[in-house]
Formats: C-alpha cells, structure tokens, sequence
C-alpha cells in the first residue's frame, strides 16, 4: 500500500500529534507499506509575489538543511519517505492508495484532491478549536472522509456531526518508557509537568496550584518540560528542560514521584501516559482524553478542570497517603501497557486493505 500522511506544519518542534503520525509511519514501512509524511513550508498559496519569493526562499533553505525533519527529537525509519513541499496544493502531493488528513487544515485542503492522491481519511486527534472557530473544525468532521478517532470521547464528537468513526487508541514503547526507580523509591515531593504556552493545557493553572502547595510544604520540588519557553525568573526548585529527548525523558519521568497533567482540551495525550508507563502516579483533569487511561482510584487520580483547589488537595493527599500513591503507580503502569504502537498500527493496516 502507498499511503501518504499530511501534516499542517514542520515537524522540527516536538508536537503529540506529529509523534502519532510518525508511529504510525514507522510501523506502516516495517510490513512492506510505502509510506510519505508530508510538511508544507506554509499552508497559505500567496497571491503577492514578494511573499511567494519569500516563502520559496525558505523552502529551498529548509529542503537544503533539512530542518523540516523531527530527527532530533524523533527516529523515523530511514524507509519512511519525509517529504517537504512548498504548499498543500494537489500538484504537490504524490499519488497514494490512501491519504490522511491530520488536523482540520489538512482536511480543508486535502478535501479538493483528486482520488489519485489516495482515498481520502481523517485521523481526527483533537477538538481544534483553539486555533479554528468550532463550527469551522466540526465542518471538517463532515466532509466525505472515512474518519479514525483515537479516543472515545472524540468518537462521539464526530457521531453527534451525523458521521461515523472508527475507534483506533494511541499506542506506546514500553522500551522506551519503563520504570527503571520504582515508585516506593522516589521522593515523595517530587511532581512533574509539561509546560505549554498554549491556555488550554492548564499549565498557569498547574502552577499556580504547585506553587501554592509549596507553602505549605517547603520540601516540594517541580520538574518543568516543555516545547516552548517557560515563564521567566522561575524559582529554584522548580527545574526546566526544554525539548528533552527520549532518553533524558525517561529519567525525567523516573524521577517523578507525581505527574500532574491539567489540561481543558486532551485528544489522548501522550506525555501523561508516557509517565505512567514510567512508573509516576498521575493526577489529571477530569476531561475525555485523559478518561482514555486514568481511572479515578485505580489508575489515577482525576479532579474536576480548572480546579485550583481540587488540583491543591489531590496532590496533597496524594503525598500524604504515600502506600497509596505507590500502589496506584503501580496499577497505572500495568493498566497502560495495553496500549502498544504494534497493536495500533496493526489495526490500522487491517481497515486499510479492507478498503482497497
């Protein structure tokens, strides 16, 4: 099978849903599949031509560099074919048997090409309406694409549109995250968690709520990590690793006695899991994404979104009840392990040929 994968952007900057993409793309090419994930310099066709001649300028400096690629944060198979293209416009696109749309951008534009390019699929990962009206986002979840979900909570999203989804969840590594510091090991005062500029992640929000406990216990400690650069002049005991790669990841997450994740808006976020599968107890926002895993008393703790004070006392009890946490790491990491890329990526192939 050909199958191409288009992505909104470069994948130089570590993104969850480029991660899926690349997984997907790694086990596609291991059974025989030829695989392009495609990155378009921009989305935008400029009808100045200054613009134009700029964007193309670029192009030529990334193709040349090749800094479009996610090689360092990433290890794609050298069989998967990563492809730069100026624009999304058709001529651009390599004919396919099967091509996905990634994000509803992708999904706008891809909606106008020929068959040629692949029979048309939406791997819908989130609810973008962050950076799209909803209207514009749930438009996209009816255009005549065969859509994959990779969470409940998004199946019935595109069911309440009138369309029907195809349910495949996300997979992980566990070789590449495993508990190497078991839990009764770690400092009980040691939390985690990703930092994210943008205001659904919760992130000012978990701070806040870190910062406010530290009053209260002065031997807290927080590790920051993240993509984009952290709020300035953080204090001394709060640690901030900027585009960690997998190996320094997986300490991270073995240092972490507590991963908080405080997201409004999840598809099914990986880092939380990743730290899970590591051996850290979760405590996450009561939203659809995170419910994908975290099972409040069992696999984690969940408290209700935006809830400073619930977020507070969850992490409070959490260092107060120590057995507890340590128990509820250990059923989170053995919970999680159920979700593997072979798995997933095996299911994926099975829907395909059966449309072929």
């Amino acid at each position: 099978m050909r199958v191409n994968f288009i992505l909104p952007s470069l994948g130089a900057t570590p993104i969850g849903g480029f991660k899926v993409v690349y997984e997907y793309a790694n086990g596609l090419v291991k059974t025989g599949n030829i695989v392009n994930v495609i990155h378009p310099m921009t989305m935008n066709n400029f009808d100045s031509l200054y613009k134009r001649a700029k964007a193309f300028r670029w192009y030529m400096i990334y193709k040349i560099n090749k800094s479009y690629r996610p090689d360092n944060w990433f290890k794609l198979d050298p069989r998967v074919n990563v492809v730069l293209v100026p624009n999304l416009e058709e001529r651009y696109i390599p004919n396919a048997d099967f091509l996905f749309a990634t994000a509803w951008d992708t999904a706008e534009k891809s909606n106008v090409y020929s068959f040629k390019k692949g029979k048309k699929y939406y791997l819908i990962q989130n609810y973008e309406i962050w950076n799209a009206g909803k209207n514009r986002v749930l438009k996209t979840f009816r255009l005549s694409f065969k859509k994959i979900v990779i969470s409940r909570w998004l199946e019935k999203l595109v069911n309440s549109q009138g369309e029907d989804a195809y349910y495949i969840p996300n997979g992980f590594d566990s070789n590449a995250f495993e508990i190497d510091i078991k839990p009764e090991g770690r400092n009980k005062y040691t939390l985690m968690m990703l930092y994210h500029s943008l205001s659904l992640k919760g992130s000012y929000l978990g701070l806040r709520a870190i910062k406010k406990l530290k009053q209260i216990i002065p031997d807290l400690k927080l590790i920051l990590f993240g993509a984009y650069l952290p709020p300035k002049k953080l204090p001394d005991w709060i640690s901030f690793h900027e585009k960690p790669d997998q190996l320094v990841l997986r300490k991270l997450y073995n240092e972490a006695a507590i991963f908080i994740s405080p997201s409004f808006l999840e598809g099914f976020p990986l880092p939380p899991a990743e730290a899970m599968l590591s051996g850290s107890t979760l405590i996450a926002s009561n939203i659809g994404g995170h419910r994908e895993y975290a099972i409040h008393n069992k696999t984690a703790i969940l408290y209700p979104p935006k809830d400073i004070h619930g977020l507070v006392n969850s992490i409070h009890s959490l260092i107060d009840h120590n057995n507890f946490r340590i128990n509820l790491a250990y059923e989170g990491h053995a919970f999680i392990k159920q979700f593997t890329w072979e798995k997933s990526v095996k299911d994926l192939e099975i829907y395909l040929k059966n449309d072929l």
